[in-house]
């Protein structure tokens, strides 16, 4: 049997170019933690930290770069995940700062009678998605965003952890997202065409 963690960079890289998977387990175990703490320290955020590293090896599996030197299998991971943590990061402030002049333009009362109804059926779409919740995550979710409580409140009335109602709502915030980025798309492609 073969001992792989013995091994340099450079070397699992050769074995990795020849087919080897076990090579590239290796190489996932020696660097998933370093990347993962890498992207977590940016993003604050577990899951989105975890997803970033996962994308990162899938792509490397899938499309092997060449290597040079020993260090260059490290550094490309590290910039690999630095990248598509900065893009992660850049397309959420998009959405947010798209939301925010959603928001201002509302209030300011400047909207024509087409960009009501597309806000309405924003509203009914957010509604309709966070009913479709599975009903103790939706009853979660609705204590925070609705009612204004803090976790801590959530966790006391639910008698369940702060741990368990933040991560609930994170997974309740991660399902909306998904089934939310194609209605965003159509909403923006609406209010543009009426400016």
């Amino acid at each position: 049997m073969k001992l792989y963690g013995k091994l340099s960079d450079a070397e699992l890289a050769i074995r990795l170019y020849d087919g080897d998977e076990a090579a590239y387990t290796e190489i996932y175990n020696r660097y998933w933690a370093l990347l993962y703490s890498h992207s977590r320290r940016m993003l604050r955020d577990d899951e989105e930290a975890m997803d970033v590293v996962q994308d990162v090896f899938a792509a490397f599996w899938t499309k092997l770069p060449e290597f040079n030197d020993s260090g260059a299998l490290k550094a490309y991971l590290f910039t690999a995940v630095r990248n598509t943590t900065i893009k992660l990061i850049n397309r959420s402030k998009h959405k947010d700062n798209y939301l925010t002049s959603l928001a201002a333009f509302m209030e300011e009362g400047e909207y024509a009678t087409d960009n009501q109804v597309a806000f309405n059926e924003f509203v009914r779409q957010v509604e309709k998605e966070v009913a479709n919740l599975p009903p103790k995550m939706r009853q979660v979710f609705e204590m925070s965003r609705n009612d204004g409580l803090s976790h801590k409140q959530i966790a006391e009335k639910l008698d369940i952890s702060d741990h368990a109602v933040k991560k609930t709502i994170n997974r309740a915030i991660k399902l909306l997202r998904t089934q939310f980025s194609l209605f965003f798309l159509y909403l923006l492609l609406v209010l543009l065409r009426l400016f």
